[in-house]
């Protein structure tokens, strides 16, 4: 079993356990895509709170999540990713709700098999939800990426969908999904392959807006993203477990 086939196991069990119910709806962050890919665009960064994941060699303490809240909130980024699971990322759907109290876009990101976490990461107050590509590529979720984005859309979420390959592209092309996210890192290996989101940017014609994922620790690659046709990049490990956090925040934003 491949390291996506556990997160989606991983996934399941949290469903048939309840963790993804959620009573009490709380107040909805602001849209990511009011700004993404448009001139009023505020920042190019969207950063990313977790605390452990199987390419993290040691975890953080979880007790640090209102800590590195307030510095990411006080560097402005253009939105907030927040872990919502629990097991293997140390996430927290009260984390969803907290960041989605900053009045930053909150972007839910989970391995989403199932309508029920959908509907978790609107009452937690999440602006969008991540519906990754290949887990239907590789028909490891019952529901498909369209029904979950339908699911969304009737929630007034925004959807992220994340590709890896030239196909997932195609199939991402033909859905709803209002964001591309372009992952460079394979989930079934976590091999990271510096070279993808060029080449799937210059592969098909950009129809909507897109994010660069994983992988990006400098801004150096923060331009290179940019000049290939990505709208923002997605940045979490090499800030989180940076000594200074905060500062390496603002070398990515700003350079």
């Amino acid at each position: 079993m491949d390291e996506l086939s556990r997160l989606v196991q991983n996934a399941r069990s949290l469903l048939r356990d309840g963790y993804y119910n959620v009573a009490e709806a709380a107040s909805r962050a602001p849209s990511f895509l009011e700004s993404l890919g448009t001139p009023d665009q505020p920042s190019d960064v969207i950063a990313e709170i977790k605390f452990a994941s199987p390419t993290m060699p040691a975890g953080l303490p979880a007790e640090r999540f209102q800590q590195m809240l307030k510095i990411y909130a006080d560097a402005k980024p253009l939105g907030l990713s927040i872990l919502a699971e629990p097991n293997v990322f140390r996430g927290s759907l009260d984390f969803v709700r907290q960041a989605a109290a900053t009045g930053l876009p909150v972007l839910f990101k989970d391995i989403v098999v199932d309508p029920r976490q959908v509907e978790a990461a609107a009452a937690c107050g999440a602006s969008a939800v991540l519906v990754i590509q290949t887990l239907a590529t590789r028909h490891l979720m019952a529901a498909s990426p369209q029904r979950l984005i339908d699911i969304a859309h009737d929630l007034d979420l925004d959807v992220v969908v994340e590709v890896h390959t030239l196909k997932d592209l195609d199939e991402a092309l033909r859905t709803d999904g209002d964001i591309l996210g372009i992952n460079r890192r394979d989930l079934s290996t976590m091999e990271i392959d510096a070279g993808t989101a060029s080449a799937l940017l210059s592969a098909r014609p950009k129809d909507r807006p897109v994010i660069a994922m994983s992988g990006i620790e400098r801004r150096e690659q923060v331009d290179a993203m940019l000049r290939a046709g990505a709208d923002a990049v997605l940045v979490g490990t090499s800030v989180m477990t940076d000594a200074d956090p905060g500062r390496k925040l603002q070398e990515l934003l700003h350079g």
